[in-house]
């Protein structure tokens, strides 16, 4: 069990969802950016209690865990020496962390968040969409560089489809324009 979750441990650092040490762990909770707070078995007394403390300064208590490893095990499993506090910064692994603990009180709240969550961030994605501009038909031949250009300098009718553009027809020059380009042949001077 412990190993699994070291290497769960493990994963979460590769994703940047940990605050590694007292210190950041501390700085993440005042920021509000903690979802849980986690201890190794053998943290010193005055970690625990700074953890406390820090959990506690918040209107709604952060939850603190006590993970069944030292904190050599930690360390090692989080690429550091020893680690004897922690922060995870992400609901979902939060949450995940918390099943794999079996942690029944604080997976509920957690599964609360998420869903919050992730409706804030349904409601972004859909005002963002609500912004963009509106998509041109399906048989339009225009670009849309071509549509940009022409609104910014106030010509509606040069991003409409079939329209040539403000410098005559897209392909460019017809085939009498480069037959009297004159041609430099032989030797200079003379």
């Amino acid at each position: 069990m412990s190993e699994q979750i070291l290497g769960f441990m493990g994963l979460m650092r590769r994703a940047g969802a940990l605050a590694v040490g007292a210190e950041d762990a501390f700085d993440a909770a005042r920021e509000n950016k903690a979802r849980v707070l986690v201890t190794a078995s053998d943290a010193a007394k005055n970690t625990v209690d700074a953890m406390h403390n820090a959990a506690a300064q918040r209107e709604e208590p952060l939850p603190i865990l006590r993970l069944p490893c030292t904190k050599k095990e930690l360390g090692s499993a989080l690429g550091v020496r020893e680690c004897a506090a922690l922060a995870v910064l992400d609901t979902g692994f939060a949450l995940a962390l918390c099943k794999k603990l079996e942690q029944a009180e604080l997976i509920a709240s957690l599964e609360q968040r998420l869903a919050r969550e992730k409706k804030r961030k349904a409601k972004k994605e859909a005002r963002k969409e609500a912004k963009k501009e509106p998509q041109a038909p399906a048989g339009a031949r225009t670009s849309g560089a071509v549509r940009r250009i022409a609104e910014k300098k106030g010509r509606p009718g040069q991003g409409k489809p079939g329209s040539t553009g403000a410098k005559g027809p897209a392909v460019g020059r017809s085939k009498t324009q480069r037959e009297h380009k004159p041609r430099v042949t032989g030797k200079r001077g003379n």
